[in-house]
């Protein structure tokens, strides 16, 4: 039920920048005049090889889908110390990206984060977003995993959850996902990005649902276990063997509530019809619940989000970024009790 004063589903279809944040929330220099976050339904997967030509390859395809699917609004191209051209370009000035990541080096990072914003460190609700470790990394083992990150507006998936749900798989898909996930999130200002943590980091204490941390971040641990579940969660054939198989997933999530497609390399797992922002001052959904602690074996045992800040403003670290880690753990008594709760929550419908 929505207690609000007004319908947020109608305030999203007739002014949705009023969902903009501005610039520096909650810093010690107070709000600025550029948008510095977005909410925005986000999808972050992490795979493997982006120094290799068929994974590249890979890479474009999800980005042509993704144009496809949802028909991005997308401003702005940003790079990180690209071979060639200029670190940060209007999008109609850039090359396609078929033909930016053919001029790549084996030992060259992939690094594209294309964005939505009015201007250049503007967030906006649009992004798609890749980091690939350079050869030199990936051959040493230790460096982490790559990852892909694309976002929409949450209208859409208010709309059209069926598309963004196929889109999800569709990449894993093609990349061969070791593991990710997708959900609520806020897309923070690419170039401004310190400044804006700490909304970030305020606004995770009030909703369970929303993701924290940037992607290079997240990508960092990637290869010690999953950083979370959502909305949507993939896994690798060998995370699913260690948490019991497949035919252990369908007994513990029951497939009126959960769905779970094959996408080749692994499973993608959907918990309930749309993404849950988890309000933190009601009891957690059961299906976040119940996923989470099937998962949980296989949870990376830490996670980098935020930056420490030096005006003692509000970030995910140490101790913040390991409870932001466990959001959804309970204690093992009481998963009967959260199993009696997913009886009383919204089903996926049969025509799904």
């Amino acid at each position: 039920m929505n207690d609000l004063p007004f319908d947020p589903i109608e305030l999203m279809r007739t002014n949705p920048g009023a969902m903009n944040v501005p610039g520096g929330l909650l810093t010690k220099q107070g709000p600025q005049n550029y948008v510095g976050c977005v909410p925005a339904i986000a999808a972050t997967l992490f795979f493997t090889d982006a120094h290799l030509p068929a994974v590249r390859e890979a890479i474009n395809e999800c980005f042509a889908v993704y144009q496809a699917a949802v028909n991005p609004k997308l401003t702005w191209l940003l790079r990180e110390d690209p071979p060639e051209g200029p670190d940060k370009m209007a999008i109609e000035q850039a090359k396609p990206l078929k033909v930016m990541l053919s001029r790549l080096d084996p030992d060259d990072a992939v690094s594209f984060y294309y964005t939505s914003g009015k201007l250049v460190h503007d967030a906006g609700p649009w992004e798609f977003q890749v980091y690939g470790l350079p050869a030199w990394n990936a051959k040493m083992g230790d460096w982490g995993l790559c990852g892909m990150r694309f976002s929409v507006p949450l209208l859409f998936v208010e709309e059209h959850a069926a598309a963004f749900q196929e889109l999800f798989v569709d990449c894993a898909r093609r990349l061969r996902a070791v593991h990710g996930y997708a959900g609520h999130s806020l897309n923070l200002s690419a170039l401004r990005y310190d400044e804006n943590q700490a909304f970030e980091a305020f606004l995770c204490s009030k909703l369970r649902g929303f993701d924290a941390g940037n992607l290079i971040a997240g990508a960092a641990n990637a290869h010690l276990g999953i950083k979370t579940i959502g909305w949507l969660t993939a896994i690798n054939r060998e995370y699913l063997e260690k948490v019991g198989g497949e035919s252990t997933v369908r007994s513990e999530l029951p497939m009126d509530w959960f769905r779970l497609f094959d996408y080749g390399a692994g499973v993608v797992i959907q918990a309930g019809p749309r993404p849950d922002a988890a309000p933190a001052d009601e009891p957690p959904p059961a299906r976040m619940v119940l996923p989470n602690m099937l998962l949980q074996p296989v949870r990376t045992p830490d996670v980098q989000l935020h930056y420490a800040s030096s005006e003692s403003e509000p970030r995910l670290i140490g101790w913040a970024a390991d409870q932001w880690l466990k959001r959804f753990d309970v204690p093992p008594e009481q998963l009967m009790a959260y199993k009696a709760q997913l009886l009383k929550e919204p089903k996926i419908p049969s025509s799904r």
